[in-house]
């Protein structure tokens, strides 16, 4: 008797426990089921270059990230989750068969992917995600997908905190929300849904802070629209500096600006900018098609305040007219120029550099490159603390740098390979060249050149801060090969346009 009261209690304690499993599963399945058949996950393959040896690349990496459909069968996710890639597969529920996919536009300046996979047999099943609407939030608790490395489909509950602008870099704005979540891992591609409907997609996760940081659905679809006509031509590229007037008196009262007027004092324009040719220093800009900007530099958005530059670029596409009312010597004046496409190259100091080998030259050992954000990442996160001071320097004043032209790099004696021809050099690292045999270095390729047709016996190298290296020439030309073959360097350069 009492063994069977022993086993009917353990019955109960089962049935009591399967109970509460199914009750668990229940509120935690539908919901992330409602969407397994829209959001995709994604295995990337990246290897990055080796700024310290910039002749190789680095360690091989294996990550995981997450996708959602969009009409066209295409997948939509960050840029930065798929950055120095090798590969892409990608996922579905039900299937432990990775599909290939290729990259259909990745643009780092809005940080948004789009992906393509051949195999269209992959998107039966699939259905797209349903845009929620631009020009507003709809509400401010929000559901996060992200397939986890199980292959498991993960449901996180968000809140909205914030809007903002923020910077990939300099003139590329693009509109952020902030969301608090209890989220441990992310930022890489997640859809964000509020009320069932796609707000944005995750582009980083601050872990400290549990704060995700969402590309709100506005840029989203000034991507797609950019890209329907096949022809993607990226964010419009405006990069002025400006001063906000707030409230001072005498900056107000000096260049005549009304009471209650705001605006934006310009204090440099790149010529390179959008408006180069027609704003000028010492304007203050107003108003931007018709949106008044009060003296913080804000404007009044459906999102709350918002800086200025979401007036260019969250609404407008390349090749489109805008309208901006500036006051110029005490008078206003409307200005109207047509936005221009981000150049190639349009910092002395390339902010982005990722999917790209580093340009680097050696000379008798001396290893040189052009100062990258690439290269400063080699002291860790915390590089803007712990990298070189003077490399630092010059990353903090690249707009003053561009003014000088559009050729304009900085050169970095990065590391020495010890050898004969460098000895009393060795310890030399992170020094800006300045000139060579007395000729001023404006880039790595006017550099090579410099060096490939220097009269005499002798490279001098000068450094900013008085340090100068001496090569004997012909002695680094003779033991070239044997110097590569030792430290195994591949090519003596990476310089596609020198002659």
């Amino acid at each position: 008797m009492k063994g069977r009261v022993i086993r009917m209690a353990r019955v109960r304690n089962i049935i009591i426990l399967l109970a509460a499993w199914s009750g668990l599963c229940a509120s935690l399945s539908p919901a992330a089921h409602a969407m397994d058949d829209r959001v995709v996950y994604l295995l990337v393959t990246s290897q990055k270059y080796d700024y310290a040896s910039p002749w190789q690349m680095g360690d091989i990496s294996r990550s995981n990230a997450t996708g959602c459909v969009i009409d066209g069968n295409m997948i939509l996710t960050s840029a930065y989750a798929i950055t120095d890639h090798s590969g892409i597969e990608v996922m579905k529920k039900g299937e432990s068969r990775k599909y290939q996919a290729e990259v259909y536009i990745k643009d780092y300046h809005c940080g948004l992917a789009l992906l393509r996979v051949k195999d269209r047999s992959f998107f039966k099943g699939l259905k797209p995600v349903e845009f929620g609407p631009s020009g507003k939030i709809p509400g401010r608790a929000a559901v996060v997908y992200r397939w986890d490395s199980l292959s498991s489909l993960k449901e996180y509950s968000a809140n909205l905190t914030k809007a903002s602008i923020r910077f990939y870099e300099p003139g590329c704005s693009a509109l952020m929300y902030q969301f608090s979540t209890s989220m441990n891992e992310g930022g890489n591609g997640e859809p964000v849904f509020i009320d069932g409907r796609l707000a944005g997609v995750a582009a980083a996760l601050s872990g400290e802070s549990k704060t995700l940081y969402v590309l709100g659905i506005d840029v989203v679809l000034r991507m797609l629209k950019d890209a329907g006509d096949g022809d993607y031509r990226g964010v419009p590229f405006f990069w002025i500096d400006g001063v906000e007037l707030r409230s001072d008196v005498n900056l107000r009262d000096y260049f005549g600006v009304a009471a209650g007027d705001g605006g934006v004092l310009v204090t440099g324009v790149p010529a390179i900018s959008s408006g180069g040719e027609s704003l000028r220093i010492n304007d203050i800009i107003q108003s931007i098609d018709g949106h008044r900007i009060d003296d913080s530099g804000m404007y009044d958005s459906p999102y709350g305040k918002l800086y200025y530059y979401g007036l260019v670029q969250l609404d407008h596409q390349v090749g489109d007219s805008i309208s901006m009312v500036v006051l110029r010597d005490r008078r206003q004046t409307t200005l109207r120029f047509t936005l221009k496409p981000v150049p190639d190259e349009c910092c002395a100091i390339p902010l982005i550099s990722h999917d790209r080998g580093p340009r680097y030259c050696v000379v008798g050992g001396l290893v040189f490159q052009e100062l990258s954000a690439g290269y400063l990442e080699l002291y860790g996160r915390d590089w803007k603390k712990k990298a070189d001071k003077r490399l630092v320097y010059y990353y903090d004043s690249v707009k003053s740098l561009v003014e000088k032209g559009p050729e304009v790099r900085v050169v970095v004696l990065t590391r020495v390979l010890p050898d004969t021809v460098n000895k009393g050099y060795q310890q030399y690292h992170s020094l800006v060249l300045n000139s060579v045999n007395g000729v001023s270095v404006k880039n790595l390729t006017q550099m090579k050149k410099l060096v490939d047709r220097a009269a005499g016996d002798y490279l001098v190298f000068s450094f900013v801060g008085e340090t100068t290296v001496v090569l004997d020439k012909n002695e680094a030309s003779r033991g070239e090969s044997e110097l590569m073959q030792k430290y195994n360097v591949t090519a003596p350069h990476n310089i596609p346009d020198v002659n």
